[in-house]
Formats: C-alpha cells, structure tokens, sequence
C-alpha cells in the first residue's frame, strides 16, 4: 500500500499514555484485574472458527493478551499497536514462552502497510478502534474489509454506548463505578479518562459504519451494558 495524503489523521495516543514504558508495562497487571486474555481467546476461536490454517490480523494488540494466546490456535498472528513500548512487551512475553508464529508492526489502524496480494482469514480488535473519530473509523475499516479474504471473519469489540442521549449523565457514572467495583481505582480512573478524551461511539453508529465499509454484522452482544462485540463476515 502506499503511503497515505498528508491530510491523513495523525494517529496519536490519545487518553491514557501507552508510549510511557511504565505505563505499559503495567498494562497486564490493570486489565487482568477484569479480564481473562485465554477465555476470551477461546471464545474468539470459536466465534470466528479460527483455524490452525489461518493468519489472523490483531489491530491494537497491545501487549499480547490476546495475540500470544491466539498463536496457540493460528498458523500466524500479525499484532499491530502504535505503541512501541507496549510491543516490547509483547516480544519479551513471545520470546520467554518460545512462541515463534507471531509477526508485529508499529503502526496505527491507518498507517500499518499490508502486502495487498496476502490476504488474512481473521481480524480482531479489542479495545482500539475507539482511539479514532467516527469518520475515520469508517477508513480504518474500509482498511480492515481491503485487508480480508471475501468471506473472512471481523470481530470488534469495544466500549460503544447502548444507552439513550438523555441519560448519558447517569449512564457513564454507572460505566466508571462499574470499572471501580472490578478493577478499583486506577481503571476507574483510566474509564473516566478514556470518556473525556477518546472517540467510543454508540451501537447505532458502529452498526452503520460497519456495513458501508463492506461488512454483514452475523450477530451483536452486550456485555455489562456498554461494551459490545460484532462477529461481521467481509462481503
């Protein structure tokens, strides 16, 4: 691919800072406070019925909770995240328990350059795609549909508002407090963070977005109100 116009958007860190190598180096310790990177794991094989034949695209892939438990299924997983720092976690975590399988870039979800002639079988991304304003989000995922097989697996998942306008006050406070009961502070604080300074959007919107740029939604889920995950086949 070439490289993009100069009128682009610069992909940035926007809310909590991942470059800072503190940071990212206790991004594992945070998230595993309320997730379990191998459950969902599995339960993204299954959704998508990754193969051990398939290359799967991880956009946003962090320090590899997900990229390195999803090598144990896949031929190869391709990890993408803008943070340097947080994929020389990664790389450290892949060399320690010898997994060989795994390919990453430095890039956002505009910038990464694929080969446009190897297609991937599966893409995920997992809390990401809320880093960029709505319309480019539709060309990040107008990116993702170029990057797929026809007939390939997309799955998103994200912090995307189900709730009514009117009640986005008492909405978000119940998010934060929430995030506050199962993680404690530091993640309540990172929440509150993520709502002033980043991009989440609402269902309604990330539906249609989803289908202009290529993508039957097979099936939507929510989880804990507002986080909400799409298993999409590339059209």
């Amino acid at each position: 691919m070439k490289n993009n116009p100069k009128w682009y958007y610069e992909e940035k860190q926007s809310g909590v800072d991942y470059l800072d190598p503190e940071i990212a180096q206790e991004y594992d310790n945070e998230h595993q406070k309320f997730r379990n990177f191998e459950a969902e794991v599995e339960q993204i094989v299954q959704m998508l019925g990754i193969t051990p034949d398939d290359t799967v695209l991880d956009f946003g892939c962090g320090t590899g909770g997900i990229t390195l438990n999803l090598a144990k299924y896949s031929r190869k997983v391709i990890g993408v995240d803008i943070s340097r720092e947080m994929l020389d976690v990664l790389r450290e975590k892949a060399e320690e328990q010898e997994i060989k399988n795994i390919e990453t870039h430095c890039a956002g979800f505009l910038s990464y350059n694929h080969d446009a002639s190897d297609k991937v079988d599966k893409i995920i991304s997992m809390f990401a795609l809320h880093h960029l304003p709505d319309f480019w989000k539709s060309v990040a995922l107008l990116k993702m549909a170029e990057i797929l097989k026809t007939g390939g697996k997309l799955y998103l998942f994200d912090l995307i508002f189900t709730f009514n306008i009117d009640e986005h006050q008492k909405s978000i406070s119940d998010i934060i407090n929430g995030m506050h009961d199962a993680a404690g502070d530091s993640m309540a604080r990172e929440t509150g963070t993520h709502i002033k300074d980043e991009f989440s959007t609402y269902d309604w919107i990330m539906e249609g977005l989803l289908e202009k740029s290529g993508f039957f939604v097979d099936y939507k889920y929510v989880e804990a109100d507002n986080f909400v995950g799409y298993v999409c086949t590339k059209l």
